[in-house]
């Protein structure tokens, strides 16, 4: 219990007045708390008394307790909010990194859509070039097959002016031997018979008859059963029947070529008509195909040297020479390509595609061309072993590197895919 300090003497000698008893009771003052230090002014009255629930003086142990804790809030949110400038810096500098790679993604599918786009147009460009070669070499080709049959035919009118020398040579000696012959038989007659009426009139018998024995035999020759070339058959009486039928006769190894009011036809070598005038062209006989070309209406076909009969009727814009390697001859009509068999003449496949690459002798397949999309043909199988759905394609070693949509893959040299698209 604390010292209470005496009280001052109250000025003037009054006492003061007694505590009511129904004044409060003052509250024991704890232990250790402060004196009230001598001196101390009075408790002025009327002052507000001091409430029994009032808090009591923290002490100085609490004091730096709470300091403490103050201390260390201010540290946890200082560490806070370093943490969370940490977790912004860290934020926006993976935005920034996420931000870059799509810009460099963006920029390298741009570049690789450009890249793609600039093969493809080369790839066009090549084709177009390829294609505009392959329409030049045709053009080339139908000139220079002109030419040949043109030298050909000269050569061949050549040829029959100098048969036709050599007969008229003939008959002219055969005439001037008949002729001394004739005079011969004349002398011997008149000699005998010294009669010059009676020799007349037998020579005159006598010439009729080998006219006569003459005819029968150039029939018989030219009615022989044959549509070959034979050197023992004299053709120029069948030339000469069917020049007063046509306006130009020209015989070559199996057939006559006829020409009547500027079209072609086709006559065998006995004379008879087999097809008549309608061609506007009939080209050179390929005797190892066994056929002839022939143009009709801006349309080509082809005609058996055997039987002279169309076997192709005229219905295609262009007709290849045979290619040796891969056995096919290349025909187009209305703008697509096709193959035929130059075995058999038969169609591998119809006028489909837009473009019909050069033969690969190392895979036995073409490349085609069709809506603008490419694939491989195999005239073996007779059909697509790497569909035309590919923007690019090319051979290289053994293997063809195709591409789609941005994508690349690889195929075997059999067109089976190697690596997918990727």
């Amino acid at each position: 219990m604390a010292n209470i300090p005496d009280i001052p003497n109250i000025p003037g000698g009054n006492v003061p007045p007694s505590i009511p008893d129904s004044a409060p009771n003052i509250p024991n003052i704890p232990e250790g708390a402060p004196n009230i230090p001598s001196g101390a002014p009075n408790i002025p009255s009327g002052a507000p008394s001091i409430p029994t629930d009032a808090p009591s003086m923290p002490s100085n142990d609490d004091l730096a307790r709470q300091l403490k804790e103050i201390q260390e809030k201010e540290r946890k949110a200082k560490e806070e909010q370093q943490r969370r400038a940490e977790e912004e810096r860290k934020r926006q500098a993976d935005e920034a990194r996420k931000k870059a790679e799509t810009e460099a993604k963006a920029k390298a599918d741009a570049e690789a859509k450009a890249k793609i786009e600039a093969e493809r147009i080369k790839a066009e460009a090549e084709a177009k070039k390829a294609e505009a070669a392959k329409a030049k070499a045709e053009a080339d080709a139908r000139i220079a097959e002109a030419a040949l049959k043109k030298k050909q035919m000269e050569t061949e009118e050549k040829a029959e002016k100098s048969q036709k020398i050599k007969r008229y040579l003939k008959f002219g000696c055969l005439g001037y031997l008949a002729l001394s012959i004739l005079f011969f038989i004349l002398f011997s007659l008149t000699k005998s018979c010294g009669s010059k009426s009676d020799t007349v009139d037998s020579l005159s018998d006598y010439t009729t008859e080998i006219d006569a024995n003459s005819d029968i035999d150039s029939y018989n020759e030219v009615t022989s059963d044959t549509n070959s070339d034979d050197s023992s058959t004299d053709y120029s009486s069948v030339e000469d029947m069917l020049e007063k039928k046509f306006d130009y006769v020209s015989k070559y190894d199996y057939y006559f070529e006829i020409k009547k009011n500027g079209k072609y036809g086709i006559a065998d070598l006995k004379g008879n008509v087999k097809i008549a005038p309608k061609y506007s062209y009939i080209g050179s006989a390929d005797k190892d195909l066994g056929v002839v070309e022939v143009k009709q209406d801006g349309k080509y076909g082809m005609v058996a040297l055997k039987s002279l009969t169309e076997i192709i009727k005229p219905k295609y814009d262009y007709v290849s020479s045979i290619s040796e390697e891969s056995k096919t001859i290349e025909v187009r009509t209305n703008g697509k390509y096709g193959l035929l068999s130059a075995t058999n003449l038969s169609e591998i496949v119809a006028p489909t595609y837009d473009y019909i690459g050069s033969y690969n002798k190392e895979t036995g397949l073409f490349e085609v061309r069709k809506n603008s999309k490419y694939g491989l043909f195999s005239p073996k199988q007779k059909r697509e072993v790497a569909a035309c759905e590919y923007n690019y394609i090319s051979y290289d070693g053994g293997l063809y590197q195709v591409r789609k949509d941005s994508k690349t893959g690889y195929l075997n040299s059999d067109g089976s895919v190697l690596k997918p698209l990727q």
